[in-house]
């Protein structure tokens, strides 16, 4: 039987250590946290992460944003960057439930909610995109933000109008 240093089997050590961080992650903690990875870290690999995806690397963007949605869970920017890719992927199912995932880590941004209702509208889901954008133009009011989002449902309008019957439209014509 191999001992280790502490005079455990490994087999109890790594027992002893999956225990530890099943607690620690019950009790709220980050992988970052649990494996001692300093946030100045982790900012190096949004860096990263951010100059592939504002280089078009997408792949490359998706792994960085992956691993550190991973590390450190309760970052909405990471929940935001890794939402980001997968619209530029056209991977908008997934991409919607990542932005969710960002508005509900940081409620006072209206970002999330504004991306959501543009991947509802690339879905052709005209109603539930019009929602989004709506509730973005009432709290983000005269903000560039708003603004846009109003755009959007003048548009979203006046698209209902030249449609008859439903509003939602296939995705390939939206």
């Amino acid at each position: 039987m191999n001992e280790t240093p502490t005079g455990q089997s490994a087999d109890q050590d790594s027992a002893e250590q999956t225990r530890l961080i099943l607690d620690g992650l019950r009790n709220g903690a980050t992988l970052k946290d649990l494996k001692g990875i300093s946030g100045d870290m982790l900012e190096g690999v949004y860096a990263l992460a951010y100059d592939f995806f504002r280089n078009g690397q997408l792949d490359d963007a998706e792994h960085f944003f992956r691993f550190l949605s991973l590390y450190d869970f309760y970052n909405a920017d990471y929940a935001m960057g890794l939402a980001a890719v997968l619209q530029m992927k056209k991977q908008y199912d997934k991409a919607i439930s990542h932005y969710a995932l960002a508005q509900m880590l940081d409620t006072r941004s209206d970002k999330p909610m504004f991306h959501m209702a543009q991947c509802h509208l690339a879905l052709g889901k005209l109603t539930l995109a019009q929602e989004c954008f709506e509730g973005v133009a009432k709290r983000a009011g005269g903000s560039e933000l708003g603004v846009r989002a109003q755009a959007y449902i003048d548009a979203i309008g006046a698209a209902d109008d030249d449609t008859p019957g439903d509003t939602d439209v296939p995705p390939s014509q939206a």
